[in-house]
C-alpha cells in the first residue's frame, strides 16, 4: 500500500479513486439524513449509514491492496489517533475496562468516517458531488417535515407523526408539533440542519446550485428547524448572522452581523440554563429582574456533570460511563433519570478527564486555525473549507454547549470533507463553476 502526503501532493496527482468506492461514499453521505435506527446490528441498534459504512471500508480496503487507490495521509491524523488515545488511557484506567470495549469500537467507526471522506474527495467535482448529496438528503428531511405539518393540520393524532414527532422535553405541552423527522431526536436533526445550511450558502456561494433550488431547499431547511423547537435554533442563527458578516467583512454593516449573531447566540444558551416554569426538582429559585427564575434541567446536569469531572479529573470515568444521574420532572410531569451530561465538552470530561478534554479542543482549536481568516469570495479556493470549518465549529462546539454531538456520524463526516476541502485549497484547484 502507498501513501500520499496531504500536505505536499495536488489534489488532482492523486491516485483515482475506484468508482464503487466513490459512489459508495456519496451514498453514504445521502444516508446521513436518515438516524431513526432501521434495526439491529449484533446487538446495536442500527442506521443504513452503519452498513454503508461496512460495504465502503470494504471496498476502500480492497482498492488499498490491490494498488487501485492510494492512502491520504493528513498531519490532522495525528489529532485524531490522539483523542481516540485519550480514551484508550480513560478505558484503562476506569474500574471496570469491559464496559467501554463497544464504546471504543464506535470511536473507531466515527473517526474512519473522517479519515474516508478525507481520502476519497481528491477534487473538486468529488467534494461539489459530496455536498450535493448531503443537500439531497437535507431536501428528504424538509419534505418529511413538509408532510408531517400538514398531517399534523389533518389530523394531530396522524401515523405519521408516530415516526416524525418528539416529545416536548423541556418544553411546555401543547397543542403543536415538535419534529424529529427522520432522525432520533429532535436536537439530533437540527445540527444536521445546522450543518446542512452552511454547506447550502457555500455551494450557493461557488455557483454550485441554481437560485431556485437555492431559494426552495433554503426555505425548507429554515422550516424544517424551526420545529425541531431545539436550543440548536440558537446555532441556526449563529450560522446564518456569521456567513452574512463574513460576506460583508470590512463594511459597516458587519460589526452590527457579528453582534446580532453572537446575541442570539448567547440568548439560546441562557435560554438552555433557566427556565421560568417551576419543577419540583429544582434544587433552587432565582429572581431576575424581578421575574423568579429555576434551574433548567440542563443547568442541573452541567453542575452534576461538573461536580463529577472534578472527581475524577485526569482520565475521567472511563468511556462509555454515566457522566450523570439527575433526576427532572418535565413540565409535562414526566420524571426522568438523566444520564448524558447534554454537553459534549462536559461529557468528555466526565468520561474522559482534561486528557480527553484537551485533544477535543486540539482538534477545535486545529479547525479554527485552518479556517481563518474566515472571509469568502467565489474565486477563492478557501472558501469551502472556510465554510465547512464554520459548520463543524457551530454544529460540534457551539451547539455542543446545549447537547452531547461528540459521536454524531454527520459531524465526523464533515471533518473529513473539511480536511479534503483544505487539501484542495493548498493546491490552488479552484471550483469549476465560480459564481
Amino acid at each position: 500500500m502507498s501513501i500520499e502526503n496531504a500536505s505536499n501532493s495536488g489534489g488532482g496527482a492523486f491516485h483515482p479513486v475506484p468508482v464503487l468506492v466513490a459512489r459508495l461514499f456519496l451514498l453514504l453521505t445521502l444516508s446521513l439524513a436518515f438516524m431513526q435506527p432501521a434495526t439491529s446490528l449484533l446487538g446495536f441498534t442500527a442506521v443504513p449509514t452503519d452498513f454503508l459504512f461496512l460495504a465502503l471500508m470494504l471496498a476502500w480496503l480492497g482498492a488499498l491492496a490491490t494498488g487501485r487507490t492510494r492512502f491520504v495521509w493528513d498531519k490532522a491524523y495525528w489529532l485524531l489517533g490522539a483523542y481516540f488515545a485519550a480514551m484508550v488511557a480513560s478505558a484503562l484506567a476506569s474500574d471496570d475496562p469491559a464496559r467501554a470495549v463497544p464504546k471504543l469500537l464506535t470511536q473507531v467507526y466515527l473517526l474512519s468516517l473522517a479519515v474516508l471522506a478525507c481520502n476519497i474527495v481528491r477534487t473538486s467535482e468529488d467534494l461539489r458531488s459530496a455536498l450535493s448529496w448531503w443537500l439531497l438528503g437535507a431536501a428528504a428531511v424538509a419534505a418529511v417535515a413538509l408532510i408531517s405539518l400538514i398531517a399534523f393540520v389533518i389530523d394531530a393524532d396522524s401515523i405519521i407523526l408516530d415516526y416524525t414527532r418528539f416529545h416536548f422535553g423541556t418544553l411546555p405541552p401543547g397543542s403543536y408539533p415538535r419534529l424529529r423527522m427522520t432522525f432520533l431526536n429532535a436536537n439530533m436533526a437540527c445540527n444536521y440542519l445546522t450543518v446542512s445550511l452552511v454547506i447550502l450558502f457555500i455551494v450557493w456561494r461557488l455557483g454550485w446550485i441554481a437560485r431556485n433550488h437555492f431559494l426552495l431547499l433554503l426555505a425548507g431547511i429554515a422550516i424544517a428547524a424551526a420545529f425541531t423547537l431545539s436550543p440548536g435554533l440558537g446555532g441556526i442563527g449563529l450560522a446564518a448572522a456569521l456567513w452574512m458578516w463574513m460576506r460583508k467583512r470590512g463594511s459597516a454593516a458587519a460589526p452590527v452581523l457579528l453582534a446580532a449573531g453572537l446575541f442570539v447566540g448567547l440568548l439560546f444558551v441562557v435560554a438552555m440554563a433557566v427556565t421560568p416554569i417551576a419543577h419540583p426538582t429544582a434544587p433552587f429559585s432565582m429572581h431576575v429582574l424581578g421575574v423568579e427564575l429555576y434551574p433548567a434541567g440542563r443547568l442541573m446536569i452541567w453542575m452534576d456533570a461538573l461536580r463529577n469531572f472534578l472527581a475524577d479529573p485526569l482520565l475521567g470515568r472511563g468511556i462509555g460511563a454515566e457522566s450523570v444521574r439527575v433526576p427532572y420532572q418535565s413540565p409535562s410531569g414526566h420524571l426522568q433519570r438523566l444520564t448524558d451530561a447534554h454537553n459534549t465538552f462536559l461529557n468528555i470530561a466526565v468520561q474522559c478527564g482534561l486528557v480527553g478534554l484537551a485533544a477535543l479542543l486540539a482538534i477545535l482549536g486545529y479547525v479554527w486555525k485552518r479556517s481563518a481568516p474566515f472571509r469568502l469570495s467565489a474565486a477563492d479556493p478557501n472558501t469551502a473549507r472556510t465554510g465547512l470549518g464554520l459548520a463543524f465549529l457551530i454544529a460540534f462546539a457551539y451547539e455542543g454547549l446545549g447537547g452531547s454531538f461528540e459521536d454524531a456520524r454527520h459531524l465526523w463526516v464533515l471533518f473529513g470533507l473539511f480536511l479534503a476541502s483544505g487539501r484542495l485549497a493548498e493546491a490552488t484547484d479552484p471550483p469549476r463553476h465560480p459564481g
